[in-house]
């Protein structure tokens, strides 16, 4: 009879904040150390803190769009409002240049008709 078996407890699995996640996640962005340096310096499973990276990582923040109704109609709006803005520039860019690119007519100082 192995006696081993009735003695082991169960592994309790570690939860950790947000915050803390967020940090680990950090340090691996901003030291130059490799993810495998960091995650045994906070006593963490590599493939752990890769997971964190995905949920917390500049990219993921960046795929994360609005979330509610609300913040949805509001990132349209400022989407269009965007548009019109970026509409209108074109239209003054191009008028410019038409402006730059003609040639000049008599009355210019030097210049012979």
């Amino acid at each position: 009879m192995d006696t081993n078996k009735e003695t082991r407890r169960p592994k309790r699995r570690r939860t950790y904040d947000e915050d803390f996640k967020r940090h680990a996640v950090a340090l691996t962005l901003e030291g130059g150390r490799p993810v495998r340096a960091v995650a045994a310096e906070l006593g963490i499973n590599m493939h752990v803190l890769y997971d964190w990276r995905q949920l917390y990582g500049p990219r993921a923040v960046a795929d994360h769009g609005p979330r509610t109704p609300e913040e949805k109609d509001a990132e349209i709006r400022r989407l269009r409002a965007e548009l019109v803005r970026m509409q209108q520039r074109e239209v003054i860019l191009k008028k410019s240049l038409g402006i730059l690119s003609e040639t000049p007519e008599s009355g210019m100082p030097g210049s012979k008709p």
